[in-house]
C-alpha cells in the first residue's frame, strides 16, 4: 500500500474533490458547435481584410488584428488535462502545442494582456512572450506570476489606466472573478515562493477586463465578471464576455444592459482540459442553451460563436457613435 503524509492526502483530497464535482454538469460532453451552425461566423475568402478582425485561441484566449498589428488576450495553447490539474501534478507549458498554436499568430504581435493569474490564462505567455518579443500588460499579481515563471519584463496595470500600444486604446477596467462552488478558485498564494509549479500556484489574483479601440470599432473583454460601467457615450461593438460558470451567467443580462453591444460572444465556453487538436467541445459546467435564451429575450445584440483558428472581422456599424 502506498502512503502519503497526512497533509499530502488532504491535499489531494481536496483537488480530487474539487474537480469530480465539475464532472456532475447536466451538459452533455462531447457536444461541440455543430449544433449552432447559424450562431458561427468566419470570413469568407471574399471579406475585405482591412478591419477589426478576432481570432478565437481557444479558453479565453484572442488574437485581435487590425492592419500589420496584433493583440493577445488570455493565450493559452497548452491545455493541461484535468487529472493533472485534479491530483495536484507539477503542470508546466506544452511547447509542441504552443509551436502549433503559433503557426495562427500574426508575426507582429504589439502586446499581450491577461486578465487574471489562472494557469489557463498565463501559463503559456512567458513562452510566448520569448517568442514574439510582445510585451505584457497584467495586474501587479498577473506580472509577478509571469516574472516568476520566467518573464524578463513586464508593465503593471490597473483600473482606470489607458494605453496606446501601436494601432490600439487600451483602457483597463475593474473585474471579478467568478465563484465556483462558493468560491473563486485558487485565490490564495500556496507556501511554494519560487516558479508557480501546480494549478493552484497560479492565483487568481486582482481580475481585470479591457476595453480595446482600433478602427474606430470598441471591443470590450472579460472572463467572466461584472462588467464595469463604461464612460458616458460609448458603445461596445463586441461585448466578449467569460461565461463559463453559474456567476457571470446570472449577471449577463446586467451586463448587456450595461455594454449595449452590437454583437455577444460567450468565452470561456469550452473544455479547456482537451487539446485544441480535438476540436471545440463545450465545457463540463457550461450552458450555452441558457445563454442564448437570454440573449435572445433581451434583444440586445446578435449572438455569435467563433471556432479555433477561423478569423472573422468585426463589421462596421451603420450608424457608428
Amino acid at each position: 500500500m502506498l502512503f502519503f503524509p497526512v497533509r499530502a492526502v488532504g491535499v489531494i483530497r481536496g483537488y480530487v474533490r474539487f474537480f469530480l464535482l465539475l464532472t456532475l454538469s447536466a451538459q452533455a460532453l462531447g457536444a461541440g458547435l455543430g449544433s449552432y451552425p447559424d450562431l458561427l461566423v468566419s470570413d469568407s475568402p471574399r471579406t475585405e481584410r482591412n478591419g477589426l478582425r478576432v481570432t478565437y485561441l481557444g479558453t479565453n484566449g484572442y488574437q485581435f488584428q487590425y492592419k500589420d498589428h496584433a493583440l493577445l488576450v488570455d493565450p493559452y495553447f497548452s491545455r493541461t488535462d484535468l487529472l493533472s490539474v485534479a491530483l495536484g501534478s507539477r503542470i508546466q507549458p506544452n511547447i509542441s502545442r504552443i509551436a502549433d498554436g503559433m503557426r495562427h499568430l500574426q508575426p507582429k504581435l504589439d502586446a499581450i494582456l491577461v486578465t487574471h493569474g489562472h494557469f489557463d490564462h498565463l501559463l503559456d505567455v512567458p513562452i510566448l512572450m520569448a517568442r514574439t518579443h510582445a510585451r505584457l500588460l497584467a495586474s501587479a499579481s498577473g506580472l509577478d506570476l509571469a516574472k516568476k515563471a520566467g518573464a524578463s519584463s513586464g508593465e503593471i496595470v490597473k483600473p482606470g489606466d489607458v494605453r496606446r500600444v501601436g494601432q490600439w486604446k487600451i483602457r483597463v477596467l475593474p473585474a471579478t472573478h467568478d465563484r465556483l462552488f462558493g468560491k473563486v478558485p485558487f485565490d490564495r498564494a500556496g507556501s511554494n515562493g519560487g516558479p508557480p509549479q501546480r494549478a493552484a500556484d497560479w492565483i487568481c489574483g486582482e481580475p481585470l477586463a479591457f476595453l480595446i479601440e482600433a478602427n474606430g470599432q470598441r471591443i470590450y473583454v472579460d472572463s467572466g465578471g461584472t462588467p464595469a460601467q463604461l464612460p458616458p457615450h460609448i458603445h461596445v461593438d463586441l461585448a466578449i464576455l467569460g461565461m463559463a460558470l453559474p456567476d457571470s451567467r446570472a449577471r449577463l443580462l446586467p451586463a448587456l444592459e450595461r455594454l449595449q453591444p452590437r454583437y455577444i460572444l460567450p468565452s470561456h465556453q469550452d473544455d479547456f482540459f482537451l487539446p485544441l487538436s480535438q476540436g471545440f467541445q463545450f465545457g463540463l459546467l457550461t450552458d450555452f442553451p441558457r445563454v442564448q435564451r437570454e440573449c435572445a429575450r433581451e434583444n440586445r445584440g446578435r449572438l455569435i460563436l467563433l471556432d479555433y483558428f477561423r478569423p472573422w472581422t468585426l463589421p462596421a456599424a451603420v450608424n457608428p457613435k
